[in-house]
């Protein structure tokens, strides 16, 4: 679980390099609507200028998740909604007003109602295969999803490299999926990079 600290200068500079909380070092100098909300008397607008009001504070640094296909800065699905896959039926950005951890990686959604319909059952919409390119799982090798190449099976999210890629593995999708089911449990905790060897 991600957990939110309010540093002043001095305690971000002295903790730093100390703060480790799950797989993610988390400094977050925000979420000021919670903290303006919880302080009372002339204070309160103290707290209002000295706090920001969004998430721009918000620093992550990943370390390895070798289950999850995330970006450099931890975000699952490069930042994309993965209930909107199911709702728009399309590949929407989400905002970073809306975000939520969950087994060690960031998520974003376009909406509260989507973050909140995600965090009661993240299975559901979580990309198969921890986003990785789904016909890479069928080679058992872990290779980029592009959230911008996607198919919805079986009320299943799976992510593809590229369209060419997708094509490929809708030519036998059948197999593929079962290759897919065979192999994603025996790579699921490996590194891309070991795999290669």
């Amino acid at each position: 679980m991600v957990t939110v600290t309010l540093f002043n200068k001095k305690m971000l500079l002295r903790t730093l390099s100390t703060l480790a909380v799950g797989s993610f070092t988390v400094l977050v100098v925000g979420f000021a609507n919670q903290i303006v909300s919880n302080t009372s008397g002339s204070d309160k607008s103290k707290v209002a200028q000295m706090v920001p009001t969004n998430l721009a504070g918000l620093v992550a640094i990943p370390q390895a998740l070798p289950h999850f296909n995330l970006d450099e800065q931890g975000w699952a699905l490069r930042g994309y909604d993965p209930v909107a896959y199911f709702d728009e039926n399309r590949a929407i950005k989400g905002s970073q007003q809306f975000i939520t951890e969950w087994e060690g990686a960031l998520w974003s959604f376009i909406s509260a109602e989507n973050r909140d319909l995600f965090t009661n059952n993240p299975e559901t919409y979580a990309p198969a295969n921890g986003g990785y390119c789904t016909f890479g799982v069928v080679l058992a090798k872990k290779f980029d999803g592009d959230p911008n190449v996607w198919l919805l099976h079986n009320k299943r999210l799976y992510v593809f490299l590229n369209e060419e890629v997708k094509s490929q593995f809708l030519q036998d999708i059948n197999d593929n999926l079962a290759k897919v089911e065979s192999n994603w449990p025996q790579i699921k905790d490996k590194s891309s990079e070991a795999l290669e060897s």
